[in-house]
This record gives structure tokens, C-alpha cells and sequence, in this order.
């Protein structure tokens, strides 16, 4: 019942801005050739050429602005609501279209950041040497298999270049702020590097037992020896640790429970062009994830209920990439290519409690293989984009999915998109081979999205740009926990289902007299389709009701006025509506309506003066400018107004 209210919307967008394509087609020509985009067909494409839609984040822009973060970056992109439990370097998850917070594949350099099943905490990953970050939003499944439900997003590293070049940052500011980060780059005849060393550390918003501090470390070669060959090899390694005195619901209770990550990945990504209609290229990635929870007694006295926890497990994910890319007669391309990939998880849990102690322990893994498929065109005015994949997988056994897309730029002004597509996500290795207190079901079948959207980009007189995209999606097989099996029977099925479906709205304006405008909005409905096994009205999937916090509206806005090499100030809004939740804090749970808020960041990028220094730059930024009060997640403040100054010198 959503594609009717979506179609609606969307033409009401279509019929206010098409009568301004006369006036535009008249206009002066003001486009710019994009960047050349790699995730979204993984060929170079320019963006009016894509089918599906594509946001791109610059990755120098954002670290001017102050932020240093993946998921307050993802905060300014169309559809993407970001939830936070708290304080800097909580966990951090994305809901992206209104799809579960593990429908979203990330990539770092081609390299898979998810655990197996997509669960990304997106609190720890740091946009320090971070050349620009492109989201995908849309079922991408043929090219990426599991997790690629909702989008890919897929961040891309700096790059050697021909002379040598040395960065650093230096910074502090409220709740005990402290970020310093040290790069360099250069070339040795053919080959290019890079490295990077980065720290980032607070005291957090909480009154004890609140710190977080992450420390990472990359670096990449790339060799081109000829015009025809090319290889990258990239390594990261980044360890963090984030202090918790909160409960499950909350309460401020705990002095000493904290988690840490240690995630190590490598990546390799060469080519060997044969000749213009003929290139191979194969991708070897490598990520090793070491997660750690430790929740021991307060003190002696501390030995009534459950009083102790800790967890460890060792995460590994393995994959190998060859395709060949055949250029077709006129503008085709076709992309063969075959993936093997080999998922391990080991993990122990002790529980600690006046009844005794609780061990758990799993092993497990699983190997997938998987054939694909696409063909790109382009036709005259049309570009298409159709493709196929079958995956195997040791653990559910096969699954189909496919794609198609397809542009139309109807003059000099006005460009129409529609695709439509399935994608999946396989369950996660506690979902299938837990043992102990919860049982995994190792007959689990993946969860399925079937996805249609159709967008409009128009080229307004004087080079703004508007754009409107509609979706539709159908999540099912989705899985669901059930506590009330009997002991030592499996806990979870694919039971559940929902609907989600909206209207994102995007508009940039050209520059005028040094300013820069943009802001687009979203409205989102999502709706479960199916409970499962818990009807109750304060379940978490209430049949009708809405899925938990996903906003109805997201709106975002940024203005920034440059003043030529002197630097630019930027301010930048973002308005989060009302959303639903549940307060765990009593049994059973109650149900819980989020405040909407606004949230206002101004930033300053500033030229020191050239008597005192020619490569050095000073950051100013203030985060929640007005101090706003709100919560992303019922019992969890959001920090408030936070200040920030630092230091950049380059040569």
C-alpha cells in the first residue's frame, strides 16, 4: 500500500519543477564533468551516466568542516538516519530507506568492514586519510552479494601522488577532545605511497567511565608500470576502546565495563588491460576483527544477580574477486566475473551471576561462491544497466539476484532514472551457531528485499541542481528472535516482514558572491507487514505499526561562504522528526514517541596569515551550536553543544 502515497508525492514533485526545463534549456551550459565513479557498476562512469543513485562525500570537505567520522558524515546524506547510544564512540548504526540497521555493505578500499550478516558499528571508523566516500543507495546485491540490501557505501584512500607531500593535525576541545593525525605521500619512479598515523580521544558526556579513544594506522602502494598494467595494495589497522557506565536501559550504573576493537584489513586490487576491448582485474581483500566486552564486578561486594560479563570473538573474511571487463560494439560493456569467499567466526562468552558461572563457546564458517553478470549501455540519450548473480553458499545454499536500470536524458536539462531489483542478507554467525542460553538456527534462510525506485534530476537556469527520487521495498524472511521456545530448541526464524518506501528530495544551488547552498529532505514510511511471534503492542515489529527508529522526515541544509584561499565558514542544519522506540527499563516495554530535533553545526577553515606561515590552516568548529536536548535511542543522551580547535600544517 506504500507505492500509491510515494507515486503521488513524486508527481507532485515532477509537475512543480518540469515547466522550469524551457527556461533551462536556454540557459548558459554550467555543468561540470563529475569525478569518475567506480562503486555503483565498479567501472569508471560519470554520474549523469548512472541508473542507480549516487551520493558523493569529498572526503578533504568534510575533514574542513571538522568531521572526522564515518557515521556523522553519513548524517548529511538523503535517507540515512544515524543512531547513536550515547556518548563519542558508542555504538553506531545506520538505517538507511528505512531497512534494518545491517542492510548496508561497507567497503574500505573494496575491503568488506561488516561482521558476516552485515553488523557494522559505525562509531570506530575514522575518515583521517579518506580521499571521498560514495554511497549507493538501492538493492547491490549482483555485484556485492549479502548485505548490499539498502546501499554500499565504500570509502576510497588517498592516493600517492608525483611529489612529495607531508600533512598534520593537531586539536583539542570540549569533554577532554584530542585528535592528532600525521600522513605523507610521495612516488618512487612507477610506484606511489602513502601513510598515515591518527589518534582520536574524549573524556565523553558522563560523569565516570565514559572515555573512548581510537589510534589507526594505513598505508597503500600503488604501482602502474605501463598504461596497460596497474596494482594497489592497501593495509589498515585500527584498534579502539570505548568505556560504558550505562545499562541496557540507560541508567548510569557501571564503573568499569568497556569494549574494544582491534580490526586489521588488507586489500589488493590489480589490473591488466589486454588490449581497448579487453581487461582483467582481480581483488584480493583480507580483514581480521577482534572484539572484546568486559563487564566484571564493581568491587567484592558485587555478587548478587547477574553481575559480571565478558565476550571475545575473532572475526575473519576472506575474498577473491576476478572479472573481466569486454567493451562490446559502441558504447557496451559486459563485466564476467566470479567471487570465493570464506567467513570464520570464533567466539566465547562468561557469564558471571550468584546462580554460577555461564560459558559459551561457538566456532563456525562458511564459504561462499558466487557468478555474476552486467551489462552497461549507452543508446542515444539512454544508459542501462542490467545484471545477474547466483551465490552459493555452504550455509542456506543458493540465491538468485538481479538488477535493472535504466537513464534517460530527455534534453540538456532533464535526466529520468528508474531500476528495479532484489538483494539479500545471510544471517549472522550468532544467528545460525549460537549455543548456551540462546540456540542459533542453522536452517535460517537469508532475509530477501525486492526494490523499485524512479528519480528525476533536472538542470535548473543558472546551474542549480534538483533531484527526486521515489522508492518503493518489500523486506521479507526477516529474523526474529523467540525467547519463549523450550530450553535448547532454536531461537530464531525467518518470521517477520515490513514495507518501506518514501521520497528523497535534493537541491544544490550555484555559487553566488562566495556562497554555496544545498539541502535535500526525506519522508520515509515504513510499515510491518507481518509481527511474528510477538503480538503484543509494545513488540518490536507491530503489525501496522512502524518500524523502530526510523524517522517519517529527515531534513538537512548547508550553507558555506568561501572567501577565496583565505579559507570558508560553514553552517550546516539537520532536523531529525519524531520517531518510535521502546523504554526497556520496565517489563513489559513501553512504548515510546522520540521528540523531533534541530541540530545546527558551524565550522571555520582558515588560512593562518602568510607572514607567520604559508602551509598551515587553523579549525574552528562548534557542534550543536544551540546545545539542543535529545536522545537517538530511549534512556541515551546525545551529547550537547561541543567545541573544537585545531591546527593543520601541509607542504
Amino acid at each position: 500500500m506504500l507505492i500509491r502515497p510515494i507515486i503521488c508525492r513524486v508527481l507532485v514533485a515532477l509537475a512543480a519543477i518540469i515547466p522550469q526545463v524551457a527556461a533551462a534549456q536556454n540557459s548558459a551550459d554550467t555543468t561540470r564533468l563529475p569525478n569518475a565513479l567506480i562503486t555503483a557498476t565498479r567501472l569508471p562512469g560519470a554520474l549523469r551516466s548512472q541508473t542507480a543513485t549516487v551520493t558523493v562525500l569529498d572526503g578533504a570537505a568534510l575533514r574542513a568542516e571538522g568531521i572526522t567520522h564515518l557515521a556523522d558524515a553519513l548524517r548529511t546524506v538523503p535517507g540515512a538516519a544515524v543512531v547513536s547510544s550515547g556518548s563519542f564512540g558508542s555504538q553506531t548504526s545506520l538505517f538507511l530507506r528505512g531497512g534494518q540497521s545491517n542492510f548496508v555493505r561497507v567497503l574500505v578500499d573494496g575491503v568488506v568492514a561488516n561482521d558476516p550478516g552485515g553488523v557494522l558499528d559505525l562509531s570506530r571508523i575514522t575518515l583521517d586519510d579518506v580521499e571521498r566516500v560514495e554511497i549507493v543507495r538501492g538493492p547491490t546485491s549482483v555485484l556485492y552479494g549479502s548485505e548490499a540490501v539498502t546501499a554500499v557505501i565504500q570509502l576510497f584512500t588517498r592516493r600517492g601522488e608525483t611529489r612529495r607531500a607531508l600533512r598534520a593535525e593537531l586539536g583539542g576541545g570540549s569533554n577532554g577532545a584530542f585528535h592528532t593525525a600525521l600522513g605523507a605521500s610521495g612516488a618512487l619512479g612507477p610506484l606511489r605511497w602513502t601513510a598515515q598515523a591518527d589518534r582520536h580521544r574524549t573524556q565523553g558526556i558522563l560523569p565516570f567511565n565514559n572515555a573512548y579513544q581510537n589510534d589507526g594506522v594505513a598505508t597503500s602502494l600503488s604501482y602502474a608500470p605501463g598504461a596497460a598494467s596497474d596494482a594497489r595494495f592497501t593495509a589498515r589497522y585500527n584498534s579502539s576502546d570505548f568505556q560504558y557506565p550505562t545499562g541496557s536501559d540507560g541508567a548510569i550504573e557501571d564503573r568499569n565495563a568497556h569494549s574494544t576493537q582491534h580490526r586489521l584489513s588488507l586489500g589488493i586490487d590489480a589490473g591488466r588491460r589486454w588490449s581497448d576491448r579487453i581487461e582483467t582485474r582481480v581483488q584480493l581483500s583480507a580483514s581480521e576483527y577482534l572484539p572484546r566486552s568486559i563487564d566484571r564486578a564493581d568491587d567484592a561486594s558485587d555478587t548478587l544477580g547477574f553481575y559480571g560479563y565478558t565476550s571475545r570473538a575473532t572475526v575473519t573474511r576472506r575474498i577473491a574477486d576476478l572479472r573481466t571487463n569486454l567493451r562490446l560494439f559502441g558504447a557496451q560493456r559486459l563485466t564476467l566475473g566470479a567471487e570465493y569467499g570464506r567467513d570464520r567466526e570464533h567466539a566465547t562468552s562468561l557469564s558471571e551471576s550468584e546462580y554460577g558461572d555461564s560459558p559459551g563457546t561457538f566456532a563456525a564458517s562458511r564459504d561462499n561462491r558466487a557468478l555474476y553478470v552486467q551489462l552497461l549501455g549507452d543508446r542515444g540519450p539512454f544508459s542501462y544497466t542490467v545484471g545477474g548473480r547466483l551465490d552459493d553458499n555452504s550455509a542456506f545454499g543458493s540465491f538468485r539476484t538481479a538488477r535493472v536500470g535504466v537513464a534517460a536524458r530527455l534534453n540538456s536539462a532533464l535526466t529520468l532514472r528508474a531500476s528495479a531489483g532484489n538483494a539479500f542478507k545471510a544471517p549472522t554467525f550468532f544467528e545460525n551457531f549460537a549455543r548456551g542460553f540462546t540456540v542459533g538456527n542453522a536452517a535460517l534462510q537469508p532475509e530477501i528485499a525486492r526494490s523499485a525506485e524512479l528519480g528525476a534530476e533536472l538542470l535548473l537556469p543558472a546551474g542549480a541542481n534538483l533531484r527526486a527520487t521515489a522508492f518503493a521495498q518489500r523486506f521479507t524472511n526477516l529474523v526474529q528472535y523467540n525467547g519463549a521456545v523450550a530450553f535448547g530448541q532454536p531461537n530464531y526464524a525467518n518470521i517477520a516482514a515490513a514495507n518501506a518506501g518514501g521520497l528523497e528530495l535534493e537541491l544544490s544551488l550555484p555559487e553566488w558572491h562566495g556562497f554555496r547552498a544545498s539541502g535535500h529532505h526525506t519522508w520515509t514510511d515504513t510499515r510491518v507487514a507481518r509481527a511474528g511471534f510477538d503480538a503484543s503492542a509494545t513488540a518490536s515489529f507491530v503489525e501496522g505499526g512502524r518500524l523502530l527508529r526510523r524517522p517519517e522526515q529527515l531534513t538537512g541544509a548547508r550553507l558555506v561562504r568561501a572567501f577565496g584561499d583565505a579559507g570558508a565558514l560553514s553552517l550546516a542544519a539537520t532536523r531529525v522528526g519524531r520517531r518510535e522506540d521502546r523504554d526497556y527499563s520496565s517489563f513489559p516495554a513501553r512504548a515510546v514517541i522520540l521528540r523531533s530535533h534541530v541540530k545546527l553545526d558551524l565550522s571555520a577553515d582558515l588560512a593562518v596569515p602568510a607572514t607567520w606561515s604559508r602551509n598551515a590552516r587553523v579549525l574552528l568548529r562548534a557542534e550543536n551550536l544551540f546545545d539542543a536536548r535529545y536522545t537517538e535511542i530511549v534512556g541515551f543522551r546525545a551529547p550537547g553543544r561541543t567545541l573544537f580547535a585545531g591546527l593543520k600544517l601541509e607542504r
